[in-house]
Parts: C-alpha cells; sequence; structure tokens
C-alpha cells in the first residue's frame, strides 16, 4: 500500500472560493512551505470555479486526507508557454479544460517553480493548445 508521499502528483480542489484556485502540489523530493510540498492559491475565473465544482472529487488532501482535490498537468510547450490541463468533464477542452498559466502571477511562479523541482512538467514538442472557444476557423 501506498503512503500519500509516494503518490506524488499536482492537485487542485473542486470546491474552492470564487475565482480562486487551491492547488497542492505532494512531493518526496520538493518542499515549498508544507511536508507533503506545496499548496497554493491561483486567481482564476468564475466559469473555471463553476466548472471545477462539478468535477467529482477523486484524491484526498495532503492536509486533511479528505477527498476533495481532482488531479492535473502541467503542459510546457516547445515555445515556452505552460499550461494547466485539468481532466474531466468537456470545458474548454473535449477532456476537460485547459488553462493557461500567467507567468507573473506570484502563486503561478510558486507552483512552476515546485512542478519543475519535482519533475512534474510535461514537455510536448507542439504549439500551444487553442480552447474551444478561442478557436476560429477561416470562415468566421
Amino acid at each position: 500500500m501506498k503512503t500519500m508521499m509516494e503518490e506524488e502528483r499536482l492537485q487542485v480542489k473542486c470546491n474552492y472560493d470564487d475565482e480562486m484556485m487551491h492547488v497542492q502540489g505532494i512531493s518526496g523530493k520538493a518542499q515549498m512551505g508544507r511536508e507533503y510540498g506545496i499548496a497554493e492559491k491561483v486567481r482564476t475565473t468564475m466559469e473555471v470555479s463553476m466548472w471545477l465544482r462539478e468535477q467529482s472529487p477523486v484524491l484526498k488532501s495532503a492536509a486533511s486526507g479528505e477527498l476533495l482535490y481532482t488531479p492535473f498537468t502541467v503542459y510546457k510547450y516547445a515555445n515556452g508557454v505552460c499550461h494547466m490541463f485539468i481532466p474531466g468533464t468537456p470545458g474548454n477542452h473535449p477532456e476537460g479544460a485547459m488553462l493557461g498559466l500567467h507567468p507573473l502571477s506570484e502563486g503561478v511562479k510558486r507552483v512552476l517553480s515546485f512542478a519543475h523541482k519535482a519533475g512534474f512538467i510535461q514537455e510536448v514538442d507542439t504549439d500551444p493548445y487553442v480552447p474551444i472557444e478561442e478557436a476560429h476557423t477561416e470562415e468566421e
């Protein structure tokens, strides 16, 4: 049976404050303010907050052990842009939500720094994903 520390991951709280996300990073090799890794608040939109509330939590909090979180992945594209992908019901992506990470946000900087130290950033050799509502065809 794995302990909490062996289950290294990034996760976001499903039900949190409007226009804020609560992110936890759990790692045995990277700690930034928490014994288990990191806890950070990151600003988001009301639409993302509402979408997150519709997702079923599947992961336990590293702090309380309560089932409150869903996983996410950080993708770093060939041009250096990073996105946060949260699998779930279709949001702005057919398999969940793909969120931009503002490089000047202090919370985002800390999450990306932690993810880098923990080896959680997945590098991809493609252009950044363009969310559904931002995609336009030439006919439009």
